[in-house]
């Protein structure tokens, strides 16, 4: 994956989760505003769906705001069309927790990912699901499809903002 070929990142649940970790607290403010322009600028996407669950945490912090905040700036479409719902669901639909007492958004990640490939642009799904427990992760389900995937912390050195070194980690 060349990050300078990416015109749109499709960001994923796991990743925002994991950029508290990843990020030393007195950056976050900055790196969550770079993350905003990124946004109007239509260079990040997100389903409604992760948005749901960002700003369903019990006590949101600084991702679970600012997903739901960064709403109504975003460029592309909040639900991808049936068609890619079905395409996913039909290649790689053990991608779905039925464990999950509510709606999983992955599938609806990996949708999104197709319609905006479909409108033209290079997509690259950010995502730290990679290991696959009960069901399969996002990223197994990404090479089924043929979507790029990469974590947060290179989407992050790739946008230019300062991450801890992995053993800085929280």
């Amino acid at each position: 994956m060349n990050p300078d070929e990416v015109d749109v990142w499709i960001v994923d649940s796991s990743a925002l989760i994991k950029a508290k970790t990843i990020v030393a607290v007195n950056n976050q403010w900055a790196s969550f505003k770079h993350l905003e322009q990124m946004v109007i600028d239509g260079r990040i996407a997100l389903p409604r769906q992760v948005i749901k669950e960002m700003s369903e945490i019990a006590h949101p912090d600084l991702p679970g705001a600012w997903a739901p905040g960064v709403r109504g700036s975003l460029q592309h479409p909040l639900d991808a069309d049936y068609e890619h719902i079905s395409h996913v669901m039909s290649v790689a639909g053990d991608v779905v927790d039925v464990n999950k007492a509510s709606e999983d958004a992955d599938p609806w990640v990996l949708a999104l990912a197709l319609q905006v490939r479909g409108d033209g642009h290079s997509v690259c799904i950010v995502t730290e699901d990679i290991v696959g427990r009960n069901r399969i992760s996002i990223a197994t389900a990404c090479d089924r499809l043929g979507i790029q995937w990469c974590r947060m912390r290179t989407f992050f050195e790739h946008c230019g903002i300062a991450v801890l070194k992995e053993d800085e980690e929280d």
